[in-house]
């Protein structure tokens, strides 16, 4: 496997896989519970998305804030290196400044430990900081739509990445922060609108959804991306971290293709465990861990898909999903595609199960008083 190997890396996988599974649904019902527990503080509700993906699951997530808070402020932050996918986020904005006008929206592509404070820690690149804002003039999505549109010129010359020289992962090329909301709501949205300052901002829900690889180490999951979430929860505030898991139908064609891949090596509990023994013993005694949970999603497929004969477009979407869950590099799927052997298996495992489904697993920590 491509060491360069990211879950949110193929465009066209990720993609097919958002539209042919109901993933982004079923997560987003299971945050739902939590977001009526929030009890938010002054001056706004604060959730960060820690990784945008296309912006489907947070947009639930807003629906869902706005059905419990309609009236309090929102002050809605998000990590994304990706251009693609800030601007399919960005796209499906105009809707929810309708429907919550009383709202911050920002969005940067710095990394974990940054993207809070809206700052690099690299004080050169943070020197020549992109820091744009929008001040959305109107009152309806197609004014709004029409002024977001407007921010590809601007993504386009911002959001470019280069290579990490340690590590080799794709990392911004300039530090790059976007802030858009209302300008007919700005006198009331002053307090929480963010300033080009380095100050650090405390949430009361952080999603992490899918945000690391797989195989990487607990270890490697803590430091770079749960311990910076953690260190950014607002007293009471909730982390729902969210990963594939395994033992499901689509597990089955992985190992019916490839016997020894074990894409899910460091499940939540071991998890739990690294954060347990490693984290301060202040920050450990601050949380409060529930118990990972099994939220189970499924392909999306007609009934004659299955039942008169598995089409072809049947077998090619359990196909990408199957391997963009399992990460499976594309060198690797191309060498089994040219094969072929993989079609009757992925055949099989649908027959078996009547279809295709999932499992992920979601953890939700607490920060206690």
């Amino acid at each position: 496997m491509s060491k360069d190997f990211r879950f949110f890396d193929s465009r066209q996988k990720y993609l097919l896989f958002v539209t042919t599974t109901n993933e982004k649904t079923q997560i987003a019902q299971k945050i739902s519970t939590t977001i009526e527990k929030i009890i938010p503080k002054k001056p706004a509700l604060k959730i960060f998305d820690a990784g945008l993906g296309d912006g489907t699951l947070l947009m639930s997530i807003l629906r869902k804030s706005h059905n419990v808070f309609p009236t309090i402020p929102f002050l809605v932050m998000g990590k994304e290196i990706s251009m693609e996918d800030v601007r399919l986020t960005v796209e499906k904005l105009a809707d929810r400044f309708v429907e919550h006008p009383n709202m911050v929206f920002v969005v940067s592509n710095l990394h974990y430990n940054e993207s809070t404070q809206l700052a690099s820690k690299n004080l050169e690149k943070n020197h020549k900081i992109n820091w744009n804002v929008l001040k959305l003039k109107g009152s309806s999505s197609f004014q709004f739509s029409n002024q977001l549109n407007k921010l590809d010129e601007i993504l386009e010359e911002n959001w470019q990445v280069e290579r990490h020289p340690r590590s080799g992962n794709a990392t911004y090329k300039t530090p790059s922060v976007i802030v858009i909301y209302r300008e007919d709501y700005e006198f009331t949205l002053e307090n929480i609108i963010p300033k080009n300052n380095g100050q650090k901002n405390h949430f009361d829900l952080i999603i992490a959804s899918q945000p690391y690889r797989s195989r990487i180490t607990s270890e490697q999951k803590v430091k770079y991306v749960l311990e910076p979430m953690i260190n950014a929860l607002n007293i009471n505030g909730r982390l729902i971290i969210v990963q594939a898991s395994g033992n499901d139908p689509g597990m089955e064609i992985i190992r019916g293709v490839w016997p020894d891949e074990n894409p899910f090596p460091y499940p939540m509990n071991d998890i739990v465990k690294y954060l347990k023994e490693n984290l301060p013993k202040n920050i450990i005694e601050s949380l409060k861990f529930n118990i990972p949970e099994n939220v189970k999603y499924n392909l999306r497929a007609l009934p004659d898909e299955v039942d008169n004969g598995i089409a072809t477009s049947l077998i090619f979407s359990s196909w990408n999903a199957s391997t963009y869950v399992g990460q499976i590099s594309d060198s690797k799927v191309l060498e089994a595609e040219k094969e072929g052997n993989y079609i009757k298996i992925v055949q099989d495992v649908i027959r078996k199960y009547d279809g295709l489904w999932f499992n992920d697993e979601v953890l939700e920590i607490e920060k206690k008083n």
